[in-house]
């Protein structure tokens, strides 16, 4: 990739030129299943190794060249015991990897805002995730209820940090490795057939969101460091699917989602709120298929933060492309 500043550019011209993103991720995994009248298992083991290699221009203003390899296991786990016909409990555990995009840690600065510049950090790291999770499920003729309880720890989170510089009214938007976070709670779900043409799945989620204060150090455009006391808070969503079956041959769904007020590394998000329709009808001997869908129906799914860093804060609404209607037609051969 390579970056041209025009003769004009509001940007740091000094921030340009060219960089070489280079992975190689070869991996090996393998799970083996069982299950008999009681029990059911799981056992899953993926090994990896990564090398990640992102040069960069030697005539950068603040970054140089970085990368990182790794090579390491990622187990999952799932055990199930079958208390009778209709009750089960269940217990999970997984590791995870989110590897930084390359879009992370591009080390050329844009805006969307011209007040607040976003930059990539080459030496970002990968943040890994420990999942586990004990749940129990109970059927019935037309429908169930799962409830489970989880807790969920993050290493080397990954989230873009503020920052601004002395003599400077801009804001710095660096991607960053701020340590632990932690994530526990409890969801329920309850699935019910009503009648032949209306069933439901509601969705409710409980939990706590803690965020360790962390000291970070921000190379551009000067070195600066970012200082944030920990973080916790109570939150939730809801979410409802509501599915329709109708004489006509026609399949409807209706879903509203409800996320509650969270944290965000040096601050918060608000409320929010979203509906999403959709409408099928299978054609020609089921060879075909018309649709409409549409999501954010109300056009509510604002993303509104508050953020506060050292010696600033600010607000922003976020409009993301969320309020889209397609209409269609599918053919199967």
């Amino acid at each position: 990739m390579e970056f041209r500043p025009g003769i004009n550019s509001v940007l740091d011209t000094d921030a340009g030129g060219w960089a070489d993103y280079k992975e190689l991720i070869p991996a090996v995994y393998g799970n083996y299943i069982f299950e008999n009248t009681k029990w059911e298992a799981e056992l899953g083991l993926r090994m990896e190794y990564v090398r990640i290699r992102y040069e960069v221009n030697p005539g950068h203003s603040t970054y140089k060249t970085d990368g990182y390899s790794y090579t390491k296991p990622f187990p999952n786990v799932r055990l199930a015991y079958k208390i009778d016909e209709k009750q089960k409990i269940s217990a999970f555990y997984n590791r995870r990897v989110d590897r930084p995009n390359e879009v992370d840690i591009r080390i050329f600065p844009k805006y969307d805002d011209a007040e607040i510049i976003k930059v990539g950090n080459p030496g970002l790291r990968p943040q890994f995730t420990n999942s586990l999770e004990l749940g129990y499920k109970y059927t019935w003729n037309n429908g169930f209820f799962y409830a489970a309880i989880y807790d969920r720890v993050s290493t080397g989170t990954i989230t873009r940090i503020s920052s601004t510089i002395p003599g400077s009214t801009l804001i710095y938007a660096i991607f960053q490795n701020v340590g632990k976070s932690y994530n526990s709670g409890i969801e329920a779900i309850w699935n019910q057939k009503v009648s032949p043409v209306y069933t439901f799945n509601l969705n409710g989620n409980i939990y706590a969101n803690l965020i360790d204060g962390f000291a970070v150090n921000n190379l551009y455009p000067v070195p600066n460091t970012s200082i944030s006391p920990s973080q916790s808070v109570i939150s939730g969503n809801l979410k409802l699917n509501n599915t329709f079956r109708f004489a006509t041959g026609w399949d409807g769904q209706l879903t509203g989602v409800y996320l509650a007020p969270d944290i965000i590394p040096q601050g918060k998000i608000a409320a929010r709120f979203s509906m999403d329709a959709g409408l099928k009808k299978s054609v020609q001997k089921g060879k075909g298929e018309l649709f409409f869908n549409a999501s954010d129906l109300l056009g509510t799914m604002l993303i509104k933060r508050q953020v506060q860093g050292i010696g600033f804060s600010y607000t922003s609404d976020d409009y993301y492309e969320t309020q889209v209607i397609r209409l269609g037609y599918s053919y199967k051969f």
